[in-house]
């Protein structure tokens, strides 16, 4: 369910994790409030310090040390996620909360997670006959969009924008659904056919939109990660088609797409960055994915992957 109860506080699943929020959180499916749900990360509305003292990084609106990492965007807000366990967000003057929780949900709870050891792709996934499926790229270069239509010819959904990947006791990577919906602008929510599962804006002033997927939101339990695709335009060099990438341009590849590259080497020790890729990559395969970005040439796109599906089992 996705409906709001009152009062607080509310119950989800994110990305592998238990999280108790104080806020209502967009979109999101809510755990049911009385059962048994050890908390593994609370989020609340409380004052956040202007900066860290020692911190040993730092970014162009961030820092950081070993177990607190703030968030400041003018403006908007500053978050502060402290030893993978607590998330706290004020808002600037004047600005409303729920105009804020698309920072909250994303770097600020990927400076949890990476505290707490995860490996982030940027990237979206779906799922296809039990196997996940990640798409990955930067801001603006159509993975939701993707998602959204694979989605709409039956896939299922499981993550967008951030996909956190866990090890199984086997060493099979597994993609854990993040618990939000899918966020699209207009014109993608129209072209995938999306238009009446359409809810509210992810932020007032901003022409994107969260969006029910069919079927629901990723369940609760991690999907065994069978393919990881780069996406790229395609060019009169480089036609529309999938090209596999060798290991070690696999592995720039994934830091390249590393979830907020600068804040993953922050805590690369945490979450031993090199050899999980490594381990990632010995049980998936890592392609290029060359694309035309015409919304009319997307039902292209989408049988050039599941034939590529069908060659991969």
């Amino acid at each position: 369910m996705t409906e709001t109860p009152s009062p607080p506080p509310y119950r989800y699943r994110m990305s592998g994790l238990n999280v108790v929020s104080d806020i209502a959180l967009p979109m999101r499916t809510l755990l049911d409030p009385t059962g048994d749900f050890p908390a593994d990360v609370t989020i609340q509305l409380d004052m956040v310090p202007e900066r860290l003292e020692q911190a040993t990084h730092r970014g162009p609106n961030w820092m950081a040390d070993a177990s607190r990492f703030l968030l400041d965007l003018p403006e908007i807000g500053r978050f502060m996620a402290v030893d993978g366990r607590r998330l706290t967000l004020w808002p600037a003057p004047g600005m409303p909360v729920d105009d804020i929780l698309v920072f909250a949900t994303g770097t600020a709870m990927a400076g949890i997670l990476y505290q707490r050891g995860a490996l982030l792709l940027h990237g979206s996934a779906v799922i296809h006959e039990g196997q996940a499926f990640v798409f990955c790229g930067p801001s603006g270069a159509g993975k939701s969009t993707l998602a959204g239509a694979l989605v709409r010819a039956g896939c299922g959904f499981l993550a967008d924008d951030v996909c956190s990947v866990e090890q199984a006791d086997d060493g099979t990577p597994l993609i854990l659904p993040d618990g939000r919906a899918l966020r699209l602008y207009a014109d993608s929510i129209e072209q995938v056919g999306l238009t009446g599962a359409t809810g509210p804006r992810v932020r007032r002033q901003v022409e994107k939109f969260h969006v029910a997927p069919p079927g629901g939101m990723g369940g609760t339990q991690g999907v065994p990660l069978a393919a990881i695709y780069m996406l790229a335009d395609a060019n009169p060099a480089f036609p529309p088609g999938i090209a596999g990438l060798s290991s070690l341009a696999a592995a720039q590849a994934l830091l390249r797409q590393a979830y907020r590259r600068r804040l993953a080497l922050a805590y690369s020790s945490q979450g031993r960055l090199a050899a999980r890729t490594a381990a990632l990559l010995s049980h998936a395969g890592v392609y290029h994915l060359y694309r035309p970005r015409d919304f009319a040439r997307l039902d292209d796109t989408v049988a050039q992957l599941r034939a590529h599906w069908a060659q991969l089992s």
